[in-house]
C-alpha cells in the first residue's frame, strides 16, 4: 500500500467510514451495516438516521392474506416472517415506523376479521434513503422490507405499496432469477425479491428483498447516489488513488453501469423506466475497491421489449405485465445518474453530458457483443431530458431479427416463465 493510500485509509477509518469501533455496535453483518451508513448519511437527496429502531408488526393469519413466496427464499428469512401458533400459520406484517396513514386501513381490516390489532416488537430496523427498511430478526435474518407509508426519505412523500405492484415485482423477480440461472451475468449482480404478501381488500402489499452477497461479508455495496455524493465520492476516489472523482467514477460506475444494463437487457428483454442511482449499487471489495460489477435492484420499474418475449414464447409474461410498460418495435434505454440528487462540486454540466455519451458507448458495445446486433444498428442520437439521457433503438434491422431467431431456438428451457410461475400465490 502506498503512503498516500495508507494515509487516506487511516483517515477514513478514524471517521468511521469503514466498519470499526467508531460505528454503533450493531448486530448487522458489517457490509449490511455499511450499506445503512451509505444510504442514510452519504445521500445528497436527504439526510436520514442510521440508528437501529424497534420495528413493530402485526401478526396476521396467512389464510386472510395473498401470499407469493418463491421456494428459493432463504429459510432464515422465511422463518422470521412466517410462524405457526396453535396449529395456524401467521405472518409478521411489518409497520413502516414513519407511516401515519396507511396502517389504519390494516388495523380496520384486522378488526373486521376478528384479529387483534396488537403491535408486536420482533424485528430491529434501519432506515434507507427511501421507504424501504433493512431489518434484522432474532434468528439472524437480514433483509429489506417495503410497505405503505405516507412519509419517507428522498424526494418521495406518499408511497402506497399496492398488492398489484407487489405481484408485478414478484413476477419480475421470478422471471429474472430464471433467466440469469440459465445464462449467468458477468458484469452485474441482481438483488432478489423472493416474497410478497397482500391484503387484497385494501390493496396493500408487503415486499421482501434478499440482500444477497452482502450478508456473506465478502463485499460492500455502494449506492450509486453515494458515489455521486460530494464528500463520499471524493474520499473513495482518493482511497483508490485518484484525485479526479469525475474521471474515477466515470470509469468505476458510469461505464460499468452501461455494460451491466446492456448484459441485463440482452438476457432478460427488460430495460429500466426509472434508471436513476437509487436503483443501482457499485460492488466494492473488502478494501473498498470497485470490482467492476454493478448491483441491480427494483425489477418492477422496467419496460419489456415485446419482440424479445414473443421470440422466447413468453407471452404469458407480457399478458400480465403493465401494458404501458410493454414496448413494441423500439427498445428505450435511458440513464439519469443524478436524477433526484444534486451535482457534486467535482461534476459540471459538460462532464455530465460526457458521462451520458460514455454510458451509451459502453451499453452499445456490450449489447452488440452479447446479442450479435451490429453496432451500426445501435447508432441513435442521444436526447437529454432534465438529468436523464435517452436513446430509442429500433429493433427492425436484420441483426435484431437474427438475435430474435436465436432466442426462439431456446424455447422449452427449464427457466421458461410458465414453469417458474407454476404455483404463484402460495407459501412454502
Amino acid at each position: 500500500m502506498t503512503p498516500t493510500r495508507r494515509n487516506v485509509l487511516s483517515s477514513l477509518l478514524a471517521l468511521g467510514f469503514l466498519i470499526g469501533t467508531t460505528l454503533p455496535c450493531w448486530a448487522l453483518t458489517g457490509p449490511v451495516a455499511k450499506l445503512v451508513e451509505f444510504e442514510t448519511r452519504d445521500n445528497a437527496a436527504s439526510l436520514r438516521s442510521n440508528q437501529p429502531i424497534q420495528i413493530e408488526n402485526y401478526e396476521i393469519p396467512v389464510r386472510l392474506l395473498k401470499s407469493d413466496v418463491a421456494q428459493r427464499i432463504s429459510p432464515k428469512i422465511r422463518d422470521s416472517l412466517i410462524f405457526t401458533q396453535n396449529g395456524e400459520q401467521y405472518l409478521r406484517w411489518v409497520i413502516n415506523p414513519e407511516d401515519t396513514q396507511w396502517y389504519k386501513d390494516v388495523e380496520k381490516f384486522l378488526t373486521q376479521n376478528g384479529v387483534p390489532a396488537t403491535r408486536h416488537h420482533y424485528f430491529t430496523g434501519y432506515q434507507t434513503a427511501s421507504r424501504s427498511y433493512i431489518v434484522e430478526a432474532p434468528n439472524g435474518a437480514e433483509f429489506s422490507v417495503k410497505v405503505s407509508t405516507n412519509h419517507t426519505g428522498g424526494n418521495w412523500t406518499d408511497k402506497k405499496e399496492t398488492w398489484d405492484d407487489t405481484q408485478q415485482v414478484r413476477m419480475a423477480a421470478d422471471f429474472v432469477d430464471g433467466q440469469i440461472r440459465e445464462n449467468p451475468l458477468k458484469t452485474a449482480v441482481t438483488l432478489d425479491e423472493p416474497a410478497g404478501f397482500g391484503i387484497e381488500s385494501i390493496d396493500q402489499g408487503m415486499l421482501i428483498r434478499d440482500l444477497g452477497e452482502l450478508t456473506e461479508g465478502h463485499h460492500y455495496f455502494l449506492p450509486g447516489f453515494s458515489a455521486m455524493h460530494q464528500q463520499t465520492g471524493t474520499e473513495l476516489a482518493r482511497l483508490n488513488g485518484s484525485n479526479a472523482p469525475a474521471r474515477f467514477w466515470n470509469d468505476a460506475y458510469n461505464r460499468p453501469l452501461g455494460r451491466a444494463l446492456a448484459e441485463f437487457s440482452a438476457r432478460t428483454g427488460l430495460t429500466f423506466d426509472s434508471p436513476h442511482s437509487q436503483n443501482f449499487l457499485i460492488e466494492l471489495d473488502s478494501n473498498m475497491k470497485p470490482t467492476g460489477r454493478i448491483v441491480i435492484r427494483d425489477f418492477g420499474d422496467t419496460y419489456a421489449l415485446k419482440e424479445w418475449f414473443v421470440a422466447k414464447g413468453l407471452t404469458k409474461f407480457l399478458a400480465n405485465w403493465d401494458a404501458d410498460n410493454v414496448l413494441a418495435g423500439d427498445m428505450d434505454v435511458a440513464i439519469g445518474i443524478l436524477h433526484g440528487n444534486r451535482f457534486p462540486d467535482w461534476m459540471n454540466d459538460a462532464e455530465y453530458k460526457h458521462w451520458g455519451n460514455d454510458f451509451f458507448a459502453a451499453f452499445e458495445s456490450e449489447y452488440s457483443k452479447d446479442t450479435g446486433v451490429p453496432r451500426s444498428e445501435l447508432q441513435q442520437p442521444m436526447v437529454q431530458n432534465g438529468l436523464y439521457f435517452a436513446k430509442d433503438y429500433s429493433d427492425k434491422g436484420p441483426g435484431w431479427k437474427t438475435f430474435f431467431k436465436r432466442l426462439a431456438g431456446r424455447l422449452g428451457s427449464i427457466c421458461d416463465f410458465a414453469l417458474a410461475r407454476k404455483n404463484p400465490g402460495t407459501t412454502p
